[in-house]
């Protein structure tokens, strides 16, 4: 077997510029902001935080009423952008919106 067919063999051969990316990865979000939610309850507010994947802060206040359980009626508020690397950890897509737990790195 020559060493051309077993490169072959092993891992193709790539053109020039050829996508070699793996398939599974997703599309991540170019912008994020961190939003906080004042649930407004019966008994005392609970806050909490979530981000979510756009570049406009007033859009991410918007984007959390499609998490279950927010409504209309809880106070919403985007608190900061999200860095890059935060964006990346928790695979913030765009539009997404998911949970978000300070770090002590984040805070």
């Amino acid at each position: 077997m020559s060493g051309r067919g077993g490169e072959a063999i092993a891992g193709g051969l790539h053109a020039i510029g050829a996508d070699t990316g793996p398939r599974y990865v997703t599309e991540l979000a170019d912008g994020g902001w961190l939003v906080e939610i004042h649930l407004i309850e019966e008994r005392e507010p609970d806050s909490r935080f979530f981000a979510v994947g756009t570049r406009d802060a007033g859009e991410a206040e918007e984007a959390i009423l499609r998490y279950p359980g927010i409504v209309r009626e809880d106070k919403r508020k985007a608190r900061r952008r999200l860095s890059d690397e935060e964006i990346a950890c928790l695979g913030l897509r765009p539009d997404g919106v998911r949970p978000y737990i300070l770090g002590p790195s984040w805070e």
